[in-house]
């Protein structure tokens, strides 16, 4: 009877088991979320929507696509990588991700991911203005070699794809240009309409519907049934071109399941086959080439290796093991350091020597801090890109060059006044404000560094002895602007947003 209690007891058991199994890997059970790096109505966000379009017809589930753009896919990325590796959420992505991916030193994300699935190849291609007098790659290549250098040629993104591709027709054909990056496509395209330059790099459905706009040449291994008349790179014996495209696929969070990544697979499968998929893209020359995930990941490989290659090559990165350390072989950065700390050391000398006279020590710390601050900026400059006439190097640079003169003056005005403070308040501020720097390095890893900074320099100023509210927060206010628009936005400086603000909001 015993026994009989007993291997009942283990029959429900291992049924109950059973039913759990199912249950667990019965996917999917709640809508499905497709975060898009860009907002509504790129290119990206067209393919996801498209996507969630036709896979409608092979499966129930509701498809959600969210639009997540910010620092060319990272933002989109750190949502992914936040959420649960359960399949519910998957990333709309390009290969122009892999260029921000590696610009910001972020290589990391490419290993947090699985490469699902590669959905299509948009080839690369140069693009003309119709009405020019340089049209042709033949009058292209011939002006090139007339100008030296100076040739102009238009494009989105400093070091992206298209840039990135720029280069390497560079190398193959021998010649020699100049990128000019837009902040769009559609800007850059519309710059080529205005003869700003003679040639913008793209895709060729971006000629469609402007008969003003021809495609000169195109990185394909046969010419497009969609553009008949378009020579290939190989026409001109430029060998190794063929694979210059711009894929769109999908991934999801490293560690999802297997069955459900089978799921997609399966999925991804019916998609790509879809007549209704194919006949919409092959329209405007894309070539629908799926790969799978093991496929994919390979070409992601390449890929990264390419951008490393050539982000160096422009400055964009710093070379393997190059910091600023090593950058202290480059008499230049010497000079520079040499000349900030033999200026830093006399005026600290001056003030030591007049510290009795100061009626204010809150009108000593603040230029001197700023001094600092601008001195730690220069030499941190010199690890961003400094082979180009602008580059990220200088835009730092003008602002120190002002920045350290004005708080000179400031220092001298302040070290020139006569009346006397206690040494006790002395050293009570500077330990406030010592304390207060701490405090600010801790709060950027937990708030990020804009609400860290703007409390920091308002609880700053009041704490030297400013009380002029409305000016402390004009100055707060600007200098999180700057940072934002210059650093962030335009270098793609990953400025930490905070790991508690992030969990609540992104």
């Amino acid at each position: 009877m015993n026994k009989f209690i007993v291997l009942s007891l283990i029959f429900l058991f291992l049924l109950s088991a059973c039913k759990r199994s199912e249950t667990e890997f019965s996917f999917p059970q709640k809508p499905i979320t497709v975060i898009v790096y860009t907002g509504p109505g790129g290119l990206i966000d067209i393919t996801a929507r498209k996507f969630v379009d036709i896979a409608s017809k092979y499966t129930d589930v509701t498809f959600v696509v969210e639009n997540k753009p910010g620092s060319g896919g990272i933002v989109a990325l750190k949502k992914l990588l936040q959420l649960p590796a359960d399949g519910y959420t998957i990333f709309a992505c390009t290969k122009s991700n892999i260029s921000k991916i590696v610009a910001t030193g972020g290589d990391f994300y490419i290993d947090a991911i699985d490469w699902a699935a590669m959905m299509m190849a948009d080839p690369e291609c140069v693009i003309t203005n119709r009405n020019s007098e340089i049209k042709s790659w033949e009058d292209i290549v011939a002006d090139a070699k007339e100008k030296k250098g100076k040739q102009l040629w238009l494009g989105p993104a400093n070091g992206g794809l298209d840039h990135v591709t720029s280069l390497k027709i560079w190398d193959k054909v021998g010649i020699k240009a100049k990128w000019i990056p837009f902040k769009s496509g559609g800007k850059a395209r519309a710059a080529l309409l205005g003869k700003q330059g003679v040639a913008y790099v793209g895709n060729p459905r971006e000629v469609l519907g402007n008969d003003e706009l021809q495609i000169a040449a195109v990185s394909s291994s046969k010419r497009l049934k969609q553009f008949p008349d378009v020579p290939i790179f190989s026409e001109f014996g430029i060998e190794d071109m063929e694979n210059e495209y711009m894929w769109r696929g999908f991934v999801y969070k490293k560690g999802t399941p297997p069955q459900i990544k089978a799921w997609y697979d399966e999925l991804f499968t019916k998609v790509a086959n879809d007549p209704e998929w194919k006949e919409y893209w092959e329209n405007g020359g894309i070539d629908v080439t799926y790969k799978d995930a093991e496929e994919f990941t390979q070409i992601i490989k390449k890929d990264q290796a390419d951008f490393e290659y050539y982000l160096q090559k422009l400055g964009i990165i710093s070379n393997q093991g190059e910091n600023f350390f090593s950058k202290l072989n480059d008499p230049q950065t010497l000079q520079f350091i040499l000349i900030a700390v033999i200026l830093f050391l006399i005026f600290l000398g001056i003030l030591f020597t007049r510290m009795s006279a100061i009626k204010d020590i809150g009108n000593i710390m603040i230029p001197i801090f700023f001094i600092i601050l601008a001195l730690l900026f220069l030499l941190l400059s010199f690890t961003f890109p400094n082979d180009e006439e602008v580059g990220p190097s200088v835009v730092p640079r003008l602002w120190i060059f002002i920045l350290i003169p004005l708080n000179i003056i400031l220092l001298i005005k302040a070290i020139r006044q006569e009346a006397k403070v206690e040494t006790t308040q002395h050293l009570k501020i500077i330990f406030s404000f010592v304390l207060l720097l701490i405090a600010y390095l801790l709060s950027i890893y937990y708030i990020g560094y804009f609400i860290s900074s703007f409390l920091f320099l308002a609880i700053g100023m009041i704490l030297l002895g400013y009380r002029k509210y409305w000016i402390i927060i004009f100055i707060d206010f600007g200098w999180l602007i700057f940072s934002y628009l210059i650093f962030y936005k335009m270098l793609y400086v990953p400025l930490p947003l905070g790991i508690i603000i992030e969990a609540l909001f992104l």
